[in-house]
Formats: C-alpha cells, sequence, structure tokens
C-alpha cells in the first residue's frame, strides 16, 4: 500500500505558521538572555576590580589609617559603579518585559484573528 499524502506541503506551512509564535519566543528569550549574562559579566569584571584594588591597597599601605582611608575610597567608587549597574539592570528588566508584552500582544491578536 503506497500512502502519499495529498497536500504535504500545505501541512508543512501549517506546522511552520503555528510554530512561529514559539520561534520568535524563542529568540527573544535567547536575546534577553544574552544582555544579562553580558550584565552579569561587566558585574564579576567590577567585583574583580574591587577585589584586586583592595589587596593592592593592602600591600601599598603604610599604616593602618592610610588603609582604612584607601578602603574608603574604593567602596565609594564601587557603589558609584554598582548604582550604575543597578540602573542598567533596571533597564534591561524594562526592555526585556516591553519585548515580552510586545510578543504576547501580537500572538494573542494573531491568535484571535485566526479564531474569528
Amino acid at each position: 500500500m503506497n500512502f502519499q499524502p495529498a497536500d504535504f506541503q500545505g501541512f508543512v506551512d501549517a506546522s511552520k505558521r503555528a510554530m512561529a509564535p514559539l520561534a520568535e519566543l524563542n529568540a527573544l528569550t535567547a536575546r534577553t538572555l544574552e544582555r544579562s549574562a553580558r550584565y552579569q559579566y561587566g558585574l564579576a569584571g567590577d567585583l574583580l576590580e574591587l577585589g584586586v584594588a583592595q589587596l593592592q591597597a593592602i600591600a601599598a599601605a603604610k599604616d593602618f589609617g592610610a588603609l582604612l582611608s584607601q578602603q574608603a575610597a574604593l567602596t565609594n567608587a564601587f557603589v558609584a559603579k554598582s548604582t550604575t549597574r543597578s540602573q542598567e539592570a533596571v533597564q534591561l528588566a524594562t526592555a526585556a518585559q516591553g519585548e515580552f508584552t510586545a510578543w504576547m500582544s501580537a500572538t494573542t491578536s494573531e491568535l484571535g484573528r485566526k479564531a474569528t
């Protein structure tokens, strides 16, 4: 018995159209994860720089007062960087939420059109 579907290409096209929203979600997720990884990499770099600078301050300190003042300066600089990183994290989260909301709106409106 030789079975040949009447419209195999139609089936493939319908499958692609059905999975297109999931492919878009996958791409959105990949972009968001990449941005998050870049953010985390930058944050880890800031922490590493702080650690190295603290070790250098300990090695170069002549007395305890000088060490404390150097540590305070390093901490203030790190707090400034951390504030900038926190604002960047909020921007990343807002952008990801906006992209997901746009994807969800487009997908639900498309599904609503197909249902009617």
